[in-house]
């Protein structure tokens, strides 16, 4: 952010941001394109720009590239009507970017894969009104992080539980995707989450269950929670179906469209997409400071709320069972009340949350999940202490597999390589080749539910979900079919001195596949012994 205001600033003095040696600028107003509005102005560089204020509007770009490789692209946009989200696709692969900031500025999209030769880059609107007035290209990649993720999830404290499943996500990121589906409506599967409507899409179009499953704490709080009783049923129903997952060996995962908890409305929405939008602000849970009002009625609901929905995980804690936990996602589109009142206070109702369950309430079996709305969301991060896992939400055309691998590096850098990087909703499922081809290894993906008209799993074929859900590198919850009682002990881990794996053996020097339940481990060369 503060590299985009920078330029912002240089621009606004008149100013224009000079090329590096060997980047190539190619202007708007040059490319081919549909249904965009030229416009003439001495801000832009050459002089114009194209506007896109309708949906079907189109910009193409054609770059010819010396050699294969990776290359960064920048854009020069106008985001006179405030800030906007765009969509990029490079030769097919696609990403997307916001307008951080009104007016004329410069952003880092990330690094594309090119070939030699002629490549397209097409810019769409996702959400309309604002100006593209160029494309900068650069040889290479801007980013040298290096992935240095702990081996223990943040909470000190983690159940056995938790540790189990956050070792699992470790040991397979980078080697391993595993496979995820999102839960809608929650009538028709009586506690066996193999005949959810939703689980059954992606068997009946793969053959094989998804490892992952997506539940939603949408109804457990809010102006109707208490008195309507479909909302407690929906919401009893998915914690039924996380112990029944668990206990195949899968794993839960849990997101919370957390509904007003001034209680003003019923909605979690904060813009037109519903008749009564929710006004409230996270500052108006403070005081003028910026610290927490803890003496305020608002305060007050949204930790009644928290502590609601902790008692869910505690009741999962008692009987030995983790999950995933992702709040407060998507907070810098705007549409959701948490995200309609800047980085700073989100960051604190985030960090309120997190210290709130662990810390009051004692919540030790959660791997927790921040989701940016975008890669550029710098500002918006809680903090390494408060999460262990980095998500982006990429919802690309039907049929399209690409592997977003723009946006995983995006996340890399963003995270400063410290975090398992994952895509926690999707449409289309990402192409398990690509994934390894490009060197994107999500750690799960998620389509969107197919109930409820969703439809979310056709968005990839038949022959796609076979083919990937078949592959030795996508987990599905037949592979998982041993339980988590099988898992190799965090202990083990803890003995590691680097990132080498190692082999488990008995004093008689034969080979485990799992730790005992008790047991002394001692290193001898890359052999873990149980003595």
């Amino acid at each position: 952010m503060k590299k985009v205001l920078f330029i912002l600033y240089l621009m606004v003095c008149g100013l224009t941001p000079t090329l590096a040696q060997g980047d190539t600028k190619l202007e708007a107003e040059d490319a081919a394109n549909e249904n965009c509005e030229l416009v003439e102005n001495d801000q832009y560089s050459g002089g114009k720009a194209l506007a896109m204020k309708e949906n079907n509007a189109k910009i193409t770009f054609t770059y010819t590239a010396a050699e294969d490789g990776k290359y960064t692209i920048y854009v020069g946009y106008d985001g006179q009507w405030g800030e906007k989200t765009v969509n990029i696709s490079v030769n097919g692969s696609s990403s997307t970017f916001q307008t951080p900031v009104p007016g004329v500025g410069e952003i880092e999209i990330g690094a594309f894969i090119m070939s030699a030769g002629d490549n397209t880059i097409e810019i769409t609107p996702n959400w309309t009104w604002y100006l593209i007035d160029y494309i900068r290209i650069a040889s290479g990649s801007s980013s040298t992080v290096e992935f240095d993720i702990a081996h223990a999830p943040v909470d000190a404290n983690a159940s056995e539980a938790a540790k189990k499943v956050y070792t699992f996500l470790y040991d397979n990121f980078g080697k391993k995707t595993i496979s995820g589906i999102m839960t809608g409506d929650m009538t028709t599967a009586n506690g066996d989450v193999t005949q959810h409507e939703d689980v059954m899409a992606v068997y009946n179009a793969s053959g094989k269950y998804p490892a992952l499953v997506g539940f939603d704490f949408m109804n457990a709080t809010g102006k109707s929670a208490d008195n309507n009783s479909w909302y407690k049923e929906y919401t009893d129903a998915s914690v039924e179906l996380a112990k029944d997952l668990y206990k195949r060996g899968g794993i839960p995962a849990f997101s919370w469209h957390w509904r007003d908890p001034s209680r003003t409305t019923d909605e979690f929405y904060a813009n037109d997409q519903v008749e009564n939008p929710c006004t409230l602000k996270i500052s108006d849970a403070m005081n003028a400071d910026g610290s927490w009002n803890t003496s305020s009625e608002v305060y007050q609901n949204m930790v009644k709320d928290i502590d609601f929905v902790a008692d869910y995980f505690l009741a999962l804690q008692e009987i030995g069972v983790a999950c995933i936990f992702r709040p407060l996602h998507e907070a810098s589109g705007g549409w959701f009340w948490w995200g309609t009142d800047g980085a700073e206070n989100y960051v604190k109702l985030y960090q309120l949350i997190v210290d709130e369950m662990i810390s009051v309430k004692g919540v030790h079996n959660v791997i927790w999940v921040w989701n940016p709305c975008t890669t550029d969301d710098a500002d918006w991060n809680p903090g390494d202490t408060h999460y262990d896992v980095i998500a982006i939400d990429i919802y690309n055309n039907a049929l399209d597999y690409s592997s977003n691998y723009a946006a995983f590096d995006k996340l890399k850098t963003l995270s400063n390589g410290k975090k398992i990087i994952a895509l926690s909703e999707n449409g289309p499922i990402p192409d398990i080749d690509k994934e390894f081809e490009e060197d994107a290894v999500w750690s799960w993906w998620m389509p969107w539910y197919q109930s409820w008209g969703g439809n979310f799993v056709d968005k990839t074929s038949s022959e796609e979900w076979t083919k990937c859900m078949g592959d030795d590198r996508v987990i599905t919850l037949e592979d998982l079919s041993e339980g988590w009682g099988t898992y190799i002990d965090t202990a083990i881990k803890s003995l590691k001195s680097d990132n080498t794996s190692h082999e488990l053996y008995d004093l008689q020097g034969r080979r485990l596949t799992k730790a005992p339940a008790k047991g002394l481990y001692i290193q001898n060369g890359k052999k873990l012994i149980v003595k």
